[in-house]
């Protein structure tokens, strides 16, 4: 059975614990678990409800579902104080997820404040409307709503406030440092959707964030495209090491690669490269790339121009290609890349053949 069958069980399995789940939280009164699983089925079935759109949920994605089921299963026979808090994280986390992910493709303006403020009104509100909902459930079936009853939803709500809380706390601490299971599993959505979830142009603060951050697997600078800084002249090196970094980045996760920028992060600019206007150094590129890489990969790479303190610094943003991506040489020859840490490093003879296998022909 291949990776996607065992994806495709994978998701049709949860899908019906989830449906368990329901029925069995409804039985034993466990409100918020049956709401917060019937919200979460509901997320599993969009990619079938707007089929046009062709969503897709990251394989992680389901696994962490699955966790989270038989977890709240378990501990809400423990403690009734549990669950909410649960529910509270769960659902807190999901709207900061969903304001994280068009942040990363910059659908939406940086505002750390009403991501994390919008991320708790969202756990907050969908508590307050289940409360609401069991209300009219109890006088819908006829039972005597007493000051016990309201005592209690006060005590669920309190809870959900303590979970939305924690849930705000762990989205700080995932804006500042942007690291952990968090990251990879906004990243996964992100590439998994490049149709949706389409990058707009980033702002100067925006790049200036992203440069802060540093060289690593997925970034990288260059300080010009075609000239040498030590002797003043153009140099096939310099063209060659920019194309291999983008070579590298499609066949492996994709990645971006900033050109005027050195490797201790400052501003050069493209300059030096003495182009008469980026026109020219983008026509430069673009027939570059073409013709090293292949036009057929050409959809995967989006090159912006971008003017930061005065210097003009290019953007170029990788896809991961889902087909192998060779380098050309002027010899004709041909050349595969892969990044590994913040290097790019050729692979060839058998390495090659099992990544090729792993990455492209199984799906990794």
């Amino acid at each position: 059975m291949g990776f996607k069958g065992i994806q495709n069980h994978l998701s049709l399995a949860i899908k019906l614990i989830l449906v368990l789940s329901i029925f069995s939280s409804i039985s034993n009164q466990f409100w918020y678990i049956a709401s917060t699983n019937l919200f979460l089925l509901i997320l599993m079935f969009i990619p079938h409800l707007f089929k046009k759109y062709e969503i897709k949920i990251p394989t992680e994605f389901e696994w962490i579902l699955l966790v989270f089921v038989v977890l709240t299963l378990f501990l809400g026979k423990i403690s009734n104080a549990i669950v909410p808090i649960f529910f509270g994280i769960a659902v807190a986390l999901i709207g900061f997820m969903i304001l994280a992910i068009l942040y990363s493709s910059n659908q939406i303006k940086k505002n750390y404040f009403l991501i994390v403020l919008f991320s708790f009104n969202f756990a907050v509100s969908f508590g307050a409307i289940l409360e609401i909902l069991k209300y009219y459930l109890k006088i819908l079936l006829g039972h005597e709503i007493t000051s016990g009853v309201y005592m209690f939803s006060m005590k669920n709500m309190s809870f959900v406030v303590v979970g939305a809380i924690i849930a705000s706390a762990i989205g700080i601490i995932y804006m500042k440092f942007q690291g952990g299971i968090m990251r990879k599993l906004i990243g996964k959505v992100v590439e998994k959707n490049p149709e949706i979830f389409s990058k707009k142009p980033c702002s100067p603060e925006e790049i200036l964030e992203m440069i802060k951050n540093g060289e690593s697997e997925k970034m990288e600078f260059k300080s010009t495209l075609r000239t040498n800084l030590y002797t003043n002249e153009f140099d096939k090196k310099i063209e060659f090491s920019i194309l291999k970094t983008i070579t590298a980045f499609l066949n492996s996760s994709g990645g971006v690669l900033f050109i005027g920028v050195n490797d201790k992060g400052g501003m050069s600019g493209i300059e030096k490269d003495k182009f008469e206007n980026t026109d020219k150094f983008n026509l430069y590129l673009t027939n570059l790339l073409k013709e090293k890489i292949g036009k057929k990969h050409f959809h995967l790479i989006n090159i912006e121009h971008v003017l930061i303190e005065g210097k003009t610094i290019i953007k170029i943003s990788c896809e991961k290609s889902k087909t192998p991506v060779f380098l050309r040489l002027a010899s004709n020859e041909e050349e595969f890349y892969i990044r590994s840490g913040a290097s790019s490093i050729q692979t060839k003879g058998s390495e090659l053949i099992e990544y090729i296998k792993r990455r492209f022909e199984e799906g990794e």
